[in-house]
């Protein structure tokens, strides 16, 4: 890793050391960089600079087929001192820019817009540093063979020397520099200098887009990151928490005795043995052994700290055999990238062998099966044959299925699926029925409901009570499907409410998954009193079968509710209980004991209590007035 971020420096062209300072004959040294044009005169930067005749024509010279604008130069007219800083032509000849040539190096560079739009000078490519930096550094405003090299270095500020060339006067403006980030351990580099298969490397930080964030440390090819203690106390190495593959592991690694901003990352991996990198950047090497985590699955798996998990994955994993307090099993398996043997799952569907360990697995291990798994393994199917969601299980470590999805039947209108009753929980079967299932012992399970995440819409239900939408075909929303409304609910779905508005009793429909009612309870008011006591419920008309409305009294509710006796608000079926009557009209006949809030004005004087209980009259079954059905002796 070290090796790779510190050629970085070089890539953005800026190595800290000068380009000027050349004492052999006038041609301006360097030491990094772009190195500088043949010899220039004695006079130096801002010297009275004039072009002088070349010693050579360059048009007696030979191309340089290395770069445009360029010829092959004797050795012997360059300076010894200089001569590494050009390119070769050949062993006798270096490769020097015809505006070199052509004005005894007397020049100066074109001034341009770098880096970070600072201030440059065209430097030509036949110049080797410049050469190795092209495909980095901007070209607008130079010539063709031509790129922009910054005044000063951009993550330093220090002067490259570039703007200082020949009879140049200088900079005329301050460094621009690369912004700060990692916590000012790092500059925020442009990607586009940073070499392409390092960039991976890195992260934006607290870049603006389009840079990446390089820390300064793991730049210099020299520095070694400090030692520290880190995961089960393993030795390991403070790396800056900005880097991304750091920043991924921050809520697990320690900081220890690293500075801040600083994680320690441990040398070896715990949970397999192998080395992580860092603690071999820049010649550096580990001085401990490996450790590694106690053994648990039946001996197929890791106890890992619960620190050391992802926090998103800790709910995958169990204790199993684990004795330290916090520790997870994390199966080897999954843990070294291999992919799980295929087999065949439920209703022989395409599956993978997991470790029976795994909660999600052992949740399920009356239901699947073993097949040709190994011990301690069952079949997982790839697809989820309630949803056709795929599971997981066959896209581990770039598995992929090769069968398509093997789904139950439909029912409940589209919006469920037959499945064995087997493969539901025994504490929720009551809650299911057959529907158009066809095969025996199917029960209908809609799809919502075998999601345990997901909560029912709400809406407005009986009375404008709270309520949720929930599938028309489970039993007890079928039983009240002429009772329910749809209300904001989809299609095949009905509003049931949260309590029942007779009695305001839990319906349970409002507890799904975590759910639960945000209202109080709202209950119908009561009617027909008898000492105190109601006997009915007033229920909106649209609720009481049309058959029934008739025959039922208003009492005390309000305009377009009835007051419905309790009996036969508990059961739509109810018979009033049987008697004679023995009123002024009618003794003698046959008739049934109602309350006598459903008999007003001159017919409950007409009639009499018979054998009825207190608050009731024997109401006969036929109106003796007008032999029509009083609708009494339903």
């Amino acid at each position: 890793m070290g090796a790779l971020l510190a050629s970085a420096a070089v890539a953005v062209g800026c190595t800290g050391e000068s380009m000027g300072g050349g004492t052999d004959g006038g041609m301006t040294g360097m030491d990094a960089g772009p190195p500088p044009p043949p010899p220039t005169p004695d006079a130096g930067p801002g010297g009275d600079c004039e072009p002088i005749p070349p010693p050579i024509a360059p048009s007696l010279l030979p191309e340089c087929t290395l770069c445009a604008n360029a010829r092959c130069v004797p050795v012997s007219f360059v300076p010894e001192g200089q001569r590494d800083l050009l390119a070769d032509c050949d062993d006798a000849n270096k490769c020097v820019p015809d505006l070199l040539i052509e004005t005894g190096g007397n020049v100066t560079l074109a001034s341009c817009r770098s880096i970070n739009d600072s201030e440059g000078r065209c430097v030509s490519t036949c110049i080797p540093s410049a050469a190795a930096q092209a495909d980095l550094l901007p070209t607008a405003g130079c010539d063709t063979g031509e790129v922009c090299v910054p005044c000063y270095d951009p993550t330093t500020g220090e002067d490259t020397g570039a703007c200082t060339l020949g009879c140049d006067t200088g900079p005329t403006e301050p460094p621009v520099m690369f912004a700060g980030c990692c916590g000012d351990l790092g500059s925020c580099v442009p990607a586009d200098v940073v070499p392409e298969d390092q960039r991976s490397l890195l992260g934006m930080d607290t870049c603006a887009e389009g840079a990446l964030c390089a820390p300064a440390t793991l730049i210099d090819p020299t520095a070694r990151p400090e030692a520290c203690r880190s995961i089960a106390d393993a030795e390991g190495r403070c790396l800056p928490a900005c880097l991304p593959d750091v920043a991924a592991q921050a809520d697990l690694l320690p900081q220890g005795t690293c500075m801040d901003a600083h994680l320690c990352v441990p040398c070896y991996d715990p949970t397999t043995g192998e080395a992580t990198g860092s603690c071999s950047l820049n010649g550096d090497m580990p001085s401990e052994p490996p450790v590694t985590f106690d053994r648990c699955c039946g001996g197929i798996g890791a106890c890992v700290p619960s620190s050391a998990v992802p926090e998103d994955q800790r709910g995958q994993l169990g204790t199993d055999t684990c004795t330290d307090a916090g520790a997870l099993c994390a199966p080897d398996s999954l843990i070294s990238g291999a992919t799980p043997p295929t087999c065949r799952s439920i209703a022989d569907a395409e599956g993978r062998c997991l470790p029976d360990c795994l909660p999600d697995v052992a949740a399920q291990a009356s239901l699947l099966p073993r097949d040709s798994c190994a011990a301690a393994h069952l079949c997982v199917p790839c697809y989820d044959p309630t949803t056709g969601d795929a599971t997981g299980s066959c896209s581990l470590n770039g598995d992929m299925p090769t069968e398509p999805p093997v789904m139950f039947e439909m029912c409940c209108g589209g919006i469920g699926l037959c499945v064995p009753r087997s493969a539901v929980p025994a504490d929720q079967r009551d809650q299911l029925g057959p529907d158009t299932c066809s095969m025996r012992g199917n029960l209908c399970a809609p799809t919502d409901l075998t999601d345990p995440t997901f909560t029912p819409p709400t809406c407005r239900s009986l009375g404008g009570g709270e309520g949720r939408c929930l599938p028309a075909c489970l039993p007890d929303v079928a039983a009240q499907a002429d009772r329910l409304p749809r209300a904001t609910c989809d299609m095949g779905y009905l509003c049931a409410p949260c309590f029942d508005p007779t009695d305001g009793t839990d319906t349970g429909s409002c507890s799904l998954n975590g759910d639960m009612p945000t209202e109080p309870p709202f209950v119908f008011p009561g009617c027909c009193a008898y000492r105190g006591t109601d006997r009915g419920t007033c229920v909106p008309s649209s609720l009481v079968p049309a058959a029934d409305r008739d025959s039922l009294p208003t009492d005390t509710c309000g305009m377009g509710t009835l007051c419905v006796p309790d009996p036969l608000l508990a059961d739509p079926t109810y018979v009033f209980p049987g008697c004679t009557t023995t009123g002024f009209i009618g003794g003698g006949q046959p008739g049934a004991c109602v309350p006598d809030c459903m008999v007003s004005g001159f017919e409950s004087f007409l009639l009499s209590r018979s054998t009825c209980a207190g608050g009731e009259l024997c109401a006969p079954c036929v109106n003796p007035l007008t032999g029509a059905s009083s609708g009494a002796c339903r």
